[in-house]
């Protein structure tokens, strides 16, 4: 059997794994564009401010270190079902008998005046990073602006602090964090972000980056404001790389479609990880969703239905946090924002505690825990698989509030 994976990612990572354990014999080759392929994401912005080393985020064991591994450096530019191969940028093909595809997402880059300037950077991988460390260094910045607010943007923003630079962080929604924190929870971090020096405009976008002899010098903001950057990072987003399947007959929609044993339109095709869209069950909708544990989900689930045992994704949420900020430990899970009638909110602040609760009737829907975040795992629990509490609700409710108290 000749598997074929596609990608340098933790789905990537995860299913390589299982397959190596469920089919000792596999011929095995994995088709990366990136020079080291598996290491923690969630550590590059420690390599920005060279807490930690390239070698200090890779995974203690390269799963392409398995002599029954064959890694190519290379891109995937096409996928051909017919006959069961993709091409490779360098030319040429490799056939496969199982194919996953785990390619991941890439950053977006804003269309604005100024963005091809010496000094703007997007930091979605090692390399990129490292691009920007040196640049930082060389440079020697004294002022850099982050665009965008979101959970990757503030910590590379945290990140850029730490080296002594002074940060301006913008935000075109009503607050940072949109997508882990509701208002009081991102305005409770926004006050110690400030309080530790970070600036940090909200309501606001970047119109233009200003740029002198080819180098960024500022960014002028939609309000009128211009702000001084010497160095630039731009974190509004990612979007899955879908772009080689054109031709390939794979059912695509915002990203890969695929059932819950991660098989896609196409047989003996698979994937996994962010270039795969799936239903959230709590919000109702069809998403797409960068997360590192929905992707070892999807990834474990790839590789046992490619080794021949049949398994289910489990539910995945398409919010699911558990991180620090300024300090201050966060988790949030599942349905974070509502106005709607639907649904029950109890929230409750003691301190530098903060907790929040939705429910939809008898089942809880979202959670936000600031401070003190114990027992959160349990009850995500009851978010990703919907567990009816019926009159044990009024009892949980009591357990998690009176917990900070």
């Amino acid at each position: 059997m000749k598997y074929l994976i596609v990608g340098g990612s933790i789905a990537a990572a995860t299913a390589l794994n299982v397959i190596r354990a469920n089919s000792p014999d596999a011929e095995i080759q994995v088709v990366a564009d990136v020079a080291v392929p598996f290491y923690y994401r969630a550590l590059i912005p420690f390599l920005l401010d060279g807490s930690r080393t390239v070698d200090e985020i890779l995974f203690t064991e390269q799963p392409t270190d398995d002599e029954r591994v064959q890694f190519h450096h290379d891109r995937c530019i096409g996928v051909d079902p017919k006959n069961k191969a993709i091409g490779l940028a360098s030319g040429g093909a490799l056939p496969y008998d199982k194919l996953l595809l785990a390619a991941g997402s890439s950053s977006l880059v804003p269309d604005i005046a100024g963005v091809g300037s010496e000094g703007v950077f997007t930091l979605r991988n090692m390399e990129e990073t490292l691009k920007a460390r040196d640049y930082l260094h060389l440079q020697g910045c004294s002022n850099a602006v982050v665009v965008g607010g979101a959970f990757a943007g503030i910590k590379m923003a945290e990140a850029l602090q730490r080296t002594g630079v002074q940060v301006t962080v913008i935000e075109q929604l009503p607050h940072i964090l949109p997508f882990i924190a509701d208002t009081e929870t991102a305005d409770r971090i926004s006050q110690q972000l400030r309080q530790g020096g970070m600036k940090i405009h909200t309501n606001d976008s970047a119109k233009e980056i200003l740029a002198a002899d080819g180098k960024t010098t500022g960014v002028r903001l939609a309000s009128g404001k211009t702000v001084l950057a010497d160095l630039v990072l731009l974190m509004v987003g990612v979007r899955p790389n879908i772009e080689f399947l054109a031709d390939s007959g794979i059912a695509v929609d915002q990203a890969v479609l695929t059932n819950r044993k991660m098989e896609t339109s196409v047989p003996d095709i698979y994937a996994a990880g962010d270039m795969v869209q799936f239903h959230d069950a709590v919000i109702g909708k069809d998403v797409v969703s960068a997360l590192w544990g929905n992707a070892v989900h999807m990834g474990r689930t790839a590789g046992f239905n490619m080794s021949g045992i049949k398994t289910y994704v489990p539910p995945l949420l398409s919010s699911l946090n558990s991180t620090e900020i300024a300090g201050l430990p966060i988790i949030s899970a599942g349905l974070l924002h509502t106005q709607s009638d639907k649904y029950t909110v109890y929230a409750e602040t003691e301190g530098e505690n903060y907790r929040k609760l939705i429910f939809d009737q008898d089942r809880l829907a979202g959670l936000i825990f600031l401070g003190d975040v114990s027992r959160a795992g349990v009850y995500t629990n009851l978010i990703r698989n919907r567990i009816p509490l019926g009159d044990r609700r009024d009892a949980l409710i009591h357990e998690v509030m009176s917990a900070i108290r």
